[in-house]
């Protein structure tokens, strides 16, 4: 009898995971060196060129995450890749970034660093000014900021992760010819 050996699938999932981690952590990072440096994207006289470090320093590490593991499951399957597995490989960080950032964003906001949170809530009280609707909004809000926060964070992610993962897909999608299958 002949024994027949099964290649186990390949499936991206866990390199997805531990670059979404690994980015993550990254973007926890990111916050406390850019706190220690003086710079928000919440601070309405945040020059151009801190707000142009500020994304450089967010997305390209995120576009290079979402690329690495779409290249390195394209090197897993021999060096051919379909659109779908290209593409659904780069949502898959980006899906797993959007959850860890959002569980991170929490952490920070609510346990780490407290005062920017009472910073961010202090701003938003002074732009309200003397407009007492603004004023109980804000109010009503404060227990929930960091959430809110969180999510559009975590959104945001998924979106740019969209996008990014649609590009990457047709730059480094190659199918198996026929004849080679």
């Amino acid at each position: 009898m002949e024994e027949l050996v099964v290649e186990p699938k390949k499936n991206p999932n866990m390199l997805a995971f531990k670059s979404a981690a690994a980015y993550s952590v990254y973007f926890l990072v990111l916050m406390f060196v850019m706190k220690w440096m003086g710079i928000s994207q919440k601070d309405p006289n945040i020059s151009t060129a801190e707000s142009i470090i500020y994304s450089f320093a967010s997305y390209i590490p995120f576009i290079m995450a979402v690329v690495f593991v779409q290249t390195t499951y394209k090197k897993e399957l021999g060096g051919y890749i379909t659109f779908g597995k290209a593409f659904s490989s780069g949502f898959k960080v980006a899906a797993y970034s959007g959850l860890f950032i959002g569980i991170l964003t929490i952490l920070y906001y609510k346990v780490l660093d407290t005062k920017t949170m009472d910073d961010l809530t202090a701003a938003a009280v002074k732009e309200a000014g003397d407009d007492e609707k603004k004023l109980k909004g804000v109010e009503m809000m404060k227990p929930y900021m960091a959430l809110a926060i969180a999510f559009l964070t975590a959104v945001s992610y998924n979106l740019y992760g969209l996008i990014i993962s649609l590009i990457g897909a047709a730059v480094i999608k190659k199918e198996q010819p026929l004849y080679e299958e």
